[in-house]
C-alpha cells in the first residue's frame, strides 16, 4: 500500500498557497548556493513552465531569482522491520533570493526566504526504527515558512555578516554532495547534530545570526548562534513567530576549498579536481540527561570532519568523473546514545555516453550505539546495542533538464543498532520537478 497517498492530490493547492504567501519563495544543500543561482541565471529549460516569455531571464538579470520545485521520496521495504509497506514522502518548496545592491545600484544586502508544504509517512521512523533514516525530506507534516535572511557583505566581500532565521544545518555540518543521495546522512546533514545539540533543522528553522570571514579564496572561518528550541515544530508552528526558546547553540566551522567551481563563475578549460574541507563543531549551552540513569550534565557538543574530492576527470572543462566523500562526527557518551557516525562513498558523473547529467552514487552510515550507554544497559537488566550499518545504490536520470528520476536500493545491518532486530532491504525512487 501507499501511506498518505491523498497528499499528492494536493500539491497544486500547496503550489498556490506557498506562491501566495512569499511570491515564490527550497533548502538543505539548495540553500547554501542560493548566491550562485544570482551570478550564474540557470537557462529556462531547467524549469518546467519555461521563461515565461524572457521575465524569469530578466528579472535576474536584475537580482532576483526564484524557485519552484516539488520533491518526493516513494520507498518500501521489501524485508525487514515491523511491516512490509510502500510510503511516500513529498515536499513542494518556493524560494527566492533578491540581491538588493544589484537591484537598487547600491551597498545593500541580499534577502532570502523560503517556504514549504510537506506531507507523507515516514518509513525509518514509523516501521524500521532505523538510526540512518531511508529518506532526507522527512521530519514532520508542515506547512510553513522556513528560513528568511539578510546578509550583507563588507570588506570588498571579505566579511559576511547574515541575520534572520535559518537553520545550522543547512550550512554546519551539511553534506556537500547531498543531492546525489536519499538517505537522511547522505543527503543532507550529519544525523547527529540535532540529537545531540538540538542544531536547528530545514524546514524547521529557528532565530539565528553568522559572521563569515573569507581568509582567501580557499579559506573561509564561519561561527553562528543559533536558538536551540529543542521542539521546533510544537514551538513555531507557522515559521512566523520568531520563536527563541531553551539554550541556544553555538556552531562554527573553518574549511578549505581547492578548485571549487563555487569560486568560479565558469568551468576552467583543463581539467578540474575541486575539493572541499572542513572541520566544525556544535555546542550547546544548556543541561542534558542521561536517559538511562537520569544524570544531568551542564552542556553537549559535537565535532565533525568532513571532506569532499574529485579524483578522476575523463576530459577537460567538464565534471564527468569520479568524486568521493567522507565525514565523520563524535560527541561524549555520557548523555549521547549515537555518539559516533561515519559517512562516506562515491559518485561517478556521467556514467554513460550522451547521458553526462546523470550520476550514479554509492554511500554508507555507520551509527554507533555508546559504550557508556551499553554499560548502563546493562547495569539496569537492559539489552545493549551495538552499531547501526546502513549502505545505499542510486542512479540520478535527469530525464528533463526540469525533471530528475533517482531509483535506489538501501540496506540496513543491525536495525538501530540492534543486533536481535535483523535485517532490512529499501527499495524506491526519489523525483523532482522544477517549475
Amino acid at each position: 500500500m501507499i501511506e498518505a497517498g491523498r497528499g499528492r492530490s494536493y500539491i497544486c493547492a500547496a503550489v498556490l498557497v506557498i506562491v501566495s504567501t512569499l511570491s515564490y519563495g527550497q533548502s538543505g544543500t539548495d540553500d547554501v548556493t542560493a548566491d550562485l543561482r544570482l551570478r550564474n541565471p540557470p537557462s529556462a529549460r531547467n524549469y518546467m513552465l519555461g521563461n515565461w516569455d524572457s521575465r524569469r531571464s530578466r528579472l535576474e538579470n536584475k537580482g532576483v531569482a526564484f524557485d519552484l520545485y516539488y520533491i518526493s521520496d516513494f520507498l518500501g521495504n521489501s524485508s525487514g522491520g515491523r511491516d512490509q509497506v510502500m510510503t511516500d514522502w513529498g515536499r513542494v518548496r518556493g524560494i527566492i533570493d533578491i540581491d538588493l545592491g544589484k537591484l537598487t545600484d547600491t551597498h545593500a544586502p541580499t534577502f532570502h526566504v523560503t517556504g514549504v508544504w510537506q506531507y507523507g509517512t515516514d518509513l525509518g521512523d514509523r516501521y524500521l526504527s532505523t538510526i540512518a533514516n531511508p529518506s532526507s525530506l522527512v521530519s514532520a507534516h508542515a506547512l510553513r515558512l522556513d528560513s528568511w535572511w539578510f546578509q550583507q557583505a563588507l570588506f570588498g566581500k571579505r566579511l559576511f555578516i547574515k541575520g534572520g532565521q535559518f537553520a545550522g544545518q543547512d550550512f554546519y555540518g551539511v553534506q556537500e554532495y547531498g543531492s546525489s543521495y536519499l538517505m537522511e546522512p547522505l543527503g543532507y546533514a550529519l544525523g547527529n547534530l540535532f540529537v545531540t545539540t538540538y542544531e536547528s533543522f530545514d524546514p524547521a528553522a529557528t532565530p539565528a545570526a553568522e559572521i563569515m570571514f573569507l581568509a582567501s579564496k580557499h579559506l573561509y572561518v564561519k561561527s553562528a548562534v543559533l536558538a536551540g528550541n529543542r521542539n521546533p515544530y510544537g514551538e513555531d508552528t507557522t515559521g512566523f513567530s520568531f520563536k527563541i526558546e531553551n539554550s541556544p547553540v553555538v556552531v562554527s566551522e573553518i574549511g578549505y576549498l581547492n578548485g571549487s567551481p563555487d569560486l568560479n563563475s565558469s568551468l576552467p578549460t583543463g581539467k578540474s579536481y575541486p575539493g572541499k574541507y572542513k572541520v566544525g563543531t556544535s555546542y550547546n549551552l544548556g543541561d542534558f540527561a542521561n536517559p538511562v540513569t537520569l544524570v544531568k550534565s551542564a552542556g553537549n557538543y559535537l565535532l565533525y570532519f568532513m571532506a569532499n574530492q574529485a579524483v578522476y576527470r575523463r576530459e577537460a572543462g567538464s565534471n564527468k568523473g569520479l568524486d568521493v566523500d567522507f565525514a565523520f562526527d563524535w560527541s561524549p557518551d555520557e548523555v549521547n546514545r549515537v555518539n559516533e557516525q561515519i559517512t562516506g562513498g562515491w559518485r561517478y558523473n556521467g556514467p554513460i555516453p550522451h547521458r553526462e547529467k546523470d550520476t550514479v552514487a554509492f554511500g554508507l552510515v555507520y551509527s554507533k550505539v555508546s559504550e557508556r550507554f551499553n554499560q548502563d544497559y546493562l547495569l539496569h537488566s537492559l539489552p545493549t546495542f551495538g552499531a547501526e550499518k546502513a549502505f545505499e545504490l542510486n542512479y540520478m536520470v535527469r530525464a528533463q533538464p526540469w525533471l530528475i528520476i533517482q531509483p535506489a536500493v538501501q540496506y540496513y545491518a543491525n536495525l538501530g543498532g540492534d543486533t536481535h532486530r535483523g535485517d532490512a532491504v529499501v527499495a524506491g525512487f526519489r523525483v523532482k520537478v522544477s517549475f
